[in-house]
């Protein structure tokens, strides 16, 4: 059998192959590109500008909330792991209590001093480094992960994970992060 044989065989195997889950998966581009969807386009799920982008992610959130856990805390670093996919962080403060629990996001950046950096069109001796959330300057507000975990009868734990607007991040003019 020659490679290319094999290749019509295995059209499901391929690289950036969907990820078979109720909600979506990381496999979320552009489905009118004649090439099919790839998260390299354009249309990606990480340009948050678009609105689509937002609820593919959260479409993706819902699929992994549909299951009941033991351990929440294994789940939230497979969100974390699945929310770099498209350049978003979060750090876990503290223990996950039952109810609402609300983690700031940042993109490109990181969870601990945001992004921070220069519009090269700035005079840094004028103006300074700026430091923020990444996002803000693009949507107009900030974004937070708010996950709410709840006990189920059988002892295991249910969580409800959404990316929601926020009104602000204490990375947006937080403190200085040491860059003047």
């Amino acid at each position: 059998m020659k490679f290319k044989q094999l290749l019509n065989k295995i059209s499901v195997l391929q690289e950036n192959a969907p990820e078979h889950t109720f909600g979506g998966g990381l496999y979320i581009g552009d489905p009118q590109h004649q090439d099919k969807g790839s998260a390299l386009t354009d249309k990606g799920t990480f340009n948050v500008r678009l609105p689509h982008s937002l609820d593919a992610i959260n479409a993706m959130l819902y699929g992994i909330g549909t299951r009941e856990y033991i351990d929440p805390y294994g789940v939230m670093a497979v969100v974390k792991q699945k929310l770099n996919h498209f350049g978003f962080d979060f750090e876990i403060k503290g223990e996950l209590k039952e109810g609402p629990n609300v983690f700031e996001l940042v993109q490109y950046g990181s969870p601990y001093l945001g992004v921070y950096g220069q519009n090269p069109y700035d005079d840094v001796n004028k103006t300074g480094f700026s430091q923020g959330d990444g996002i803000k300057e693009k949507l107009g507000h900030s974004l937070a992960l708010v996950v709410t975990m709840t006990k189920q009868p059988n002892h295991l734990k249910k969580l409800n994970i959404v990316i929601a607007p926020s009104e602000d991040s204490t990375l947006n003019g937080g403190p200085d992060c040491g860059c003047m």
